[in-house]
């Protein structure tokens, strides 16, 4: 059989340049990116995240789609992440609830967060803030005194055990030295009602969720947890202010990825992400719940960032042996 080199050598280039071609086509992102939010729709964090995925989309030149994965506290969209291609196609909302509390709350999870998943970068920081009802008095001072003469007799709503708001004021009562009793409701809107209604006498919550109810005159601010006042309810004083600089009831928000995506993929992600972060709809988005933007940030730091976090919170929440199981 007579071989001819030269047919041979073109064809060789020729299938040389087309595999050149196909990988430039293929650069990333070439298809749909999906975001998933371990929240339901119309949450906070899925309103973010759209905001995110909008202005994200024109910076990759490819869609961002939201895609809601409620369920286990969010556990079931952190699995979802930690167990995808690490190709850049699936990447996650993270929270400190998934992130951090989760990791303390339960005994075992299907998902390692540090082995399993990297960061792409910070979004935002959110304070808390203490709101009572209004049979109890109107400053911090006078319901740690109150509380204080009558243990165990101060109640507290949370979204339900283990919710970041159950944890948060059991770290104002350690803070305080106060013993408080938790009241779990199936989330906060049960609890933040009850609390208008004075069934309930406190509770740690978002100020988008709570100023209404304290606009309405049904409760009223005792302090929030930011390093300093917030320019959307000037008039409250910080924990801090009032002697109470240990309360640090802070939620986060970060985007991750698999743990294996490679670093060029994660790098355009995080340039996309801190560019969205600059748009105003979304600096908008987050200023009306008091969040400080953590923009931009890099990788890096958004890792070690939630490697301190659970650093401070896990060993606390595991302390106060809550079953979830």
């Amino acid at each position: 059989m007579k071989l001819n080199l030269g047919r041979l050598v073109t064809t060789g280039v020729l299938l040389g340049l087309m595999a050149a071609g196909q990988a430039v086509a293929q650069a990333y992102p070439h298809k749909p990116i999906r975001l998933v939010v371990a929240f339901g729709t119309g949450s906070v964090n899925d309103l973010t995240a759209r905001d995110l995925a909008r202005y994200m989309s024109e910076y990759l030149g490819q869609s961002v789609v939201v895609e809601n994965r409620a369920g286990g506290g969010g556990s079931v969209g952190t699995d979802v992440v930690a167990k995808a291609a690490p190709d850049g196609y699936t990447i996650g909302m993270g929270t400190s609830s998934q992130l951090v509390m989760n990791v303390g709350l339960f005994k075992t999870l299907p998902f390692d967060v540090d082995r399993d998943l990297r960061s792409i970068g910070l979004i935002a920081r959110t304070p808390a803030v203490l709101v009572a009802s209004t049979a109890m008095p109107k400053t911090l001072k006078e319901v740690v005194a109150y509380a204080r003469a009558n243990p165990g007799k101060v109640t507290y709503g949370s979204a339900g055990t283990g919710s970041v708001n159950h944890i948060f004021g059991a770290g104002f009562a350690r803070a305080a030295d106060i013993s408080l009793l938790h009241v779990p409701y199936k989330g906060s809107g049960a609890a933040l009602i009850d609390l208008s209604g004075g069934h309930v006498n406190l509770l740690l919550d978002s100020l988008i969720s709570t100023a209404p109810v304290v606009q309405q005159g049904r409760a009223h601010f005792l302090a929030i947890s930011s390093a300093k006042r917030s320019k959307v309810v000037p008039d409250v004083p910080t924990f801090s202010e009032l002697g109470l600089p240990a309360v640090e009831a802070v939620t986060w928000n970060n985007l991750f990825a698999p743990a294996k995506t490679p670093d060029d993929i994660i790098a355009k992600l995080n340039a996309a992400l801190n560019r969205a972060l600059t748009e105003q709809v979304v600096k908008d988005r987050l200023a009306q719940g008091a969040s400080e933007n953590l923009a931009p940030s890099t990788p890096a730091q958004a890792d070690a960032f939630g490697q301190a976090e659970r650093a401070k919170w896990v060993p606390f929440i595991r302390a106060l042996k809550i079953d979830v199981n």
